[in-house]
């Protein structure tokens, strides 16, 4: 027994001694160090020599864990606010994903069925006979298949606002139209938004406070919302938007987005910290800190290819598309994944489930957001794919996107300097010009004098006017970066009867 004990001790000696009992850190841990120093490195080469970029923000998860989460940059530059794991942003169709879930959802408990059609479920619209709504499901709606758009509908909910609930019930019967086929794939808003204009009205509850009740809630998502008046009540320093083009790059744009343009197809602020939990959540078949919020199979359908496509980028191969999220495949790999893009925002959602990693990048500029954001993705899955051996070169990848900048703003010069060669072409005093107008698919539009030109406003939108080539003509940006012309009907010695914006006509009602 002794002669046993002390071979024993002898034995435990030599493995302290040879470290094997040595307390060092895990291979998990020891990747995972090396994981994140290296993507920092590759980001802070971005970041740092991209000067137009004002913020990102970037977190990665594998299994059920984030092993990577940092935020660059300004959240706020005019502020001084740095960006912080959890500032929101705005992530634009990146909202897709919680929307198609919560339709997974709502369909398992019964309460709104996707197989349901377009007539059941809206017996209260009178739509047009071309849409066929008795054969449109509402999982087409979902899944870009429905065959039918609307693009006045949807230009209410996403840019000027005016979304009373009657005059949209009369949009969606007057403007709502066959397209195409019903089956044929065409990404579009417009069937997110008319899936939760039916379901407000179902539920006796707004689309905002389901995906709450169905999802933040349970994935403690403290910091993602639909209400951009509670990110303002509660004092977050969410990011503002902004243009990495033009002079004074980074320069902040006007157009943050309001309550009344949160619409379910692009309409939620979230932060990289709460990404976490929405990617392991994804990854895990609805599993959450040990816990089924929802069954296994509501995820997967989805995460199911429900329709084909066919899009390919220079990084990932995209073939389907099921509730919110694109299918596809990278390095032979499947993935599903979720892009955002708006007026200085992109935000990049990618997960590669086999191999459980996920992915969330939130940048605050719209043009070389998700260019970006693809780059850092690639490198987390090379990095992991090919056990911490990528070849992926930041300085060549940087490299390219400042000639590419570069050329866009030359580009955007030229046309500056072509326009500032414009001459007025108003033919009546500016008084003549002003008033409130009005179209019955749009709403009202003002046009007013601001600093000695005359400015439009519509809804939550507003543009100070440049000169234009045609008589009575004014250029605008009510939309940041998109040019648009407005056309006066007006004759000599009177106020203007009709104003012809973007080829739609309000008339005059004072």
């Amino acid at each position: 027994m002794l002669r046993n004990l002390l071979s024993l001790k002898r034995w435990i000696g030599l493995l302290f001694i040879t470290g094997i009992f040595v307390h060092h850190p895990s291979a998990h841990a020891q990747n995972t160090q090396k994981f994140s120093k290296d993507i920092d490195a590759f980001i802070t080469e971005i970041t740092q020599n991209i000067k137009e970029l004002p913020g990102l923000s970037v977190v990665v998860v594998k299994g059920d864990k984030a092993v990577f989460m940092k935020g660059y940059g300004y959240a706020d530059i005019a502020n001084k606010y740095p960006v912080q794991v959890n500032t929101p942003y705005y992530i634009a169709s990146s909202t897709k994903s919680f929307m198609g879930m919560a339709a997974s959802i709502l369909d398992h408990q019964g309460k709104v069925k996707l197989d349901a059609t377009l007539e059941e479920s809206m017996p209260y619209i009178k739509f047009k006979p071309e849409v066929k709504a008795n054969e449109i499901k509402l999982k087409q709606l979902l899944n870009h298949t429905s065959g039918i758009s609307n693009g006045y509908f949807g230009f209410r909910a996403a840019y000027s606002g005016n979304i009373d609930r009657n005059e949209m019930n009369k949009v969606l019967e007057s403007k709502t139209k066959k397209a195409r086929e019903i089956g044929q794939y065409s990404y579009t808003n417009f069937g997110y938004n008319v899936y939760t204009h039916m379901t407000d009205k179902k539920l006796g509850k707004p689309w905002q406070d389901v995906l709450n009740e169905l999802i933040f809630q349970p994935l403690n998502m403290k910091r993602t919302t639909a209400y951009m008046s509670l990110a303002q009540k509660n004092g977050w320093k969410y990011a503002k938007p902004y243009a990495a083009f033009g002079k004074n790059a980074p320069r902040e744009l006007y157009l943050m987005k309001k309550d009344n343009t949160m619409q379910s197809a692009g309409g939620l602020i979230t932060t990289v910290e709460d990404m976490a939990n929405w990617l392991v959540f994804n990854l895990n078949e609805g599993k959450f800190k040990g816990q089924q919020i929802v069954p296994a199979q509501v995820v997967k359908m989805a995460h199911s290819k429900l329709v084909e496509q066919g899009r390919i980028r220079k990084t990932y191969k995209r073939d389907g598309y099921g509730l919110g999220w694109e299918t596809g495949s990278y390095n032979d790999k499947k993935i599903i994944q979720h892009d955002g893009g708006f007026a200085g925002f992109a935000c990049h959602v990618i997960m590669m489930p086999e191999e459980k990693i996920g992915i969330t990048v939130l940048v605050n500029e719209g043009m070389l957001g998700i260019p970006i954001a693809h780059q850092i993705s690639q490198f987390a899955f090379d990095w992991w794919l090919s056990g911490g051996k990528t070849g992926k070169n930041a300085k060549k990848m940087v490299g390219a996107m400042v000639k590419r900048l570069a050329k866009f703003n030359k580009r955007i010069e030229a046309g500056l300097a072509k326009r500032a060669k414009r001459t007025w072409q108003l033919t009546e005093p500016l008084k003549s010009y002003t008033g409130t107008y009005y179209n019955k698919d749009l709403g009202e539009t003002q046009v007013k004098i601001t600093d000695g030109v005359l400015e439009v406003l519509h809804g939550n939108l507003r543009s100070k006017s440049t000169p234009f080539v045609k008589e009575n003509s004014i250029r605008l940006e009510l939309v940041p970066n998109r040019g648009w012309v407005a056309l006066f009907k007006i004759e000599a010695g009177k106020k203007a009867s009709a104003i012809i914006l973007d080829g739609d006509e309000f008339k005059r009602i004072k």
